[in-house]
């Protein structure tokens, strides 16, 4: 699954639209980059918010020198190897396999909260605290007047200002364990009380702020809403194996093959 998208990115990113188009992205030659290209290599096909422009930046630089060079290999006919068209046809046949199964998988398997709940209450032991941990707000900024700013919006809880930087800026909600931060960070992350509203702190990346909003000690159980995303994934990891090793037996049941297994000793011989 992981080679599969990684060789998907890399198709993605060597894609392009040979029209050409007044609002394309980039262009090398008369190959150009689209929007609509640059949407499907984005996470979630683009439906994620905040995405980064350095990020966006990174994959069109990406694209630029990928199709540079695919141009480069083109011109001297590399396309036209057997072994590169026999590792296109076994990528469209493993990509083929892997949109069908995502679609089986998809409509066999389910999670409902009774599973979630049973497996919460037979392993309670394992959701035990190793370590304190803090429930936190961090957002990351280059300037040191917008990070006074933002502090000041959390503290006053001034709704307006917040919307305004939650537009500008990207603010992550985390649970961090003792010991995981920016040294500074991390004693002030469990040394204040809850809801305290930490820095600016300055480190090499910007200026930090971090808004405290609970915090466990060592010790103590992660509850079922804590978890309950933990243990979905789990259950459905494991339906997800299930039902594939399931399909494969039952397709294997019912198919017209053989395995001629004098014909693999005789191949390994001759090596």
């Amino acid at each position: 699954m992981h080679r599969l998208k990684f060789l998907l990115l890399l198709m993605l990113i060597v894609a392009s639209c040979s029209k050409k188009k007044d609002d394309y992205i980039a262009r090398v030659g008369n190959v150009y980059l689209t929007k609509d290209v640059l949407i499907r290599m984005l996470p979630d096909g683009g439906l994620a918010k905040n995405i980064d422009k350095n990020y966006v930046n990174s994959l069109v630089s990406t694209w630029v020198n990928k199709e540079i060079l695919y141009q480069k290999a083109r011109q001297y006919h590399f396309d036209r190897e057997e072994s590169v068209r026999a590792k296109v046809a076994d990528f469209y046949r493993d990509l083929t396999i892997d949109s069908y199964t995502r679609y089986y998988l998809h409509t066999n398997v389910t999670i409902d909260e009774n599973e979630i709940r049973d497996y919460y209450l037979k392993n309670k032991n394992s959701f035990v605290r190793d370590r304190d941990e803090a429930k936190i707000v961090h957002v990351l900024v280059q300037d040191f007047n917008d990070a006074m700013a933002i502090k000041s919006a959390l503290t006053t809880r001034n709704k307006t200002a917040l919307d305004s930087f939650y537009r500008k800026y990207k603010f992550e909600t985390a649970v961090v364990r003792r010991g995981e931060s920016l040294g500074e960070i991390d004693r002030n992350i469990f040394e204040t009380l809850p809801r305290s509203i930490i820095g600016p702190i300055a480190s090499p990346y910007g200026f930090h702020l971090v808004e405290v909003l609970a915090r466990y000690s060592s010790g103590s159980k992660r509850t079922i809403d804590e978890v309950r995303d933990e243990i979905s994934q789990l259950l459905t990891s494991k339906k997800i194996q299930n039902q594939y090793d399931s399909l494969v037996d039952s397709l294997l049941r019912n198919a017209n093959y053989e395995i001629k297994d004098e014909n693999i000793s005789t191949f390994l011989g001759s090596r």
